[in-house]
């Protein structure tokens, strides 16, 4: 008898999700129709409700800027300039490999003088060693003085991950937390500290070309058993 109500009950739930939206409807059992009742009432009186997004990451562009500044007419890089280089390195902690741009305010390329392009070319040197790399180019747009005529202006762009805040603030009783508003967030701020690249936050990388020969030879080599086998090593310290 139990089995049997069971079974009545899980065809009328059935029967009420596949016709809920559509109102009372006449060829409707009375025991259905009330199923529906309670289902409708239960949307649209906010029993229910739809949980936020969940939050994600974003990443934020921050240029920095230094300048190097030189004696007059003098294109080499004394020690000062030298910590100049390190301050701006110590403080953007760029990725190896991070191009900086390299600006002076002797006008442009064609005109540069003797003493310009000695300057820029001890600032290159400078970065090289430290891992940069250095083009010539344009300042970024950002409020900052105009560039002496002795100085060399380092400029780079860096993506920092903006982690979202998943504190959630306790109410006093009886009152709960609305956990919901947190749906996700640490799976998100983890991410956030584990990305290798902020920039990807922002864009993904393009895929390399794909190699179907290459990929056809794998496959055809497996199915001929003609498998490389994988290097043994020794891991024992004896």
């Amino acid at each position: 008898m139990t089995a049997r109500k069971l079974n009545r009950l899980t065809t009328a739930l059935s029967l009420a999700l596949v016709t809920a939206a559509c109102g009372t409807d006449p060829e409707r059992t009375p025991e259905t129709q009330a199923v529906a009742d309670v289902i409708n009432h239960v949307f649209y009186h906010a029993k229910w409700q739809q949980l936020p997004p969940t939050v994600e990451n974003h990443a934020e562009a921050i240029v920095f800027q230094q300048g190097v500044f030189f004696n007059d007419r003098s294109g080499v890089l004394d020690r000062e300039g030298r910590k100049a280089i390190d301050q701006l390195l110590n403080e953007a902690d760029p990725d190896p490999g991070t191009v900086v741009s390299l600006t002076t305010g002797t006008g442009s390329s064609a005109g540069y003088d003797r003493v310009a392009l000695q300057r820029l070319e001890a600032v290159r040197l400078a970065l090289a060693d430290r891992g940069y790399e250095a083009i010539l180019g344009s300042a970024p747009s950002v409020p900052a003085p105009g560039i002496a005529g002795n100085e060399v202006r380092l400029s780079l762009t860096k993506f920092m991950p903006i982690l979202p805040d998943c504190e959630q603030p306790q109410p006093m009783q009886p009152h709960r937390p609305d956990y919901a508003g947190a749906f996700g967030c640490t799976s998100a701020h983890n991410l956030g500290i584990m990305v290798a690249n902020p920039e990807d936050l922002v864009r993904g990388q393009t895929l390399q070309p794909a190699d179907g020969e290459a990929t056809a030879r794998s496959v055809e080599r497996y199915r001929l058993g003609e498998i490389t086998p994988l290097i043994v090593e020794e891991t024992s310290t004896q």
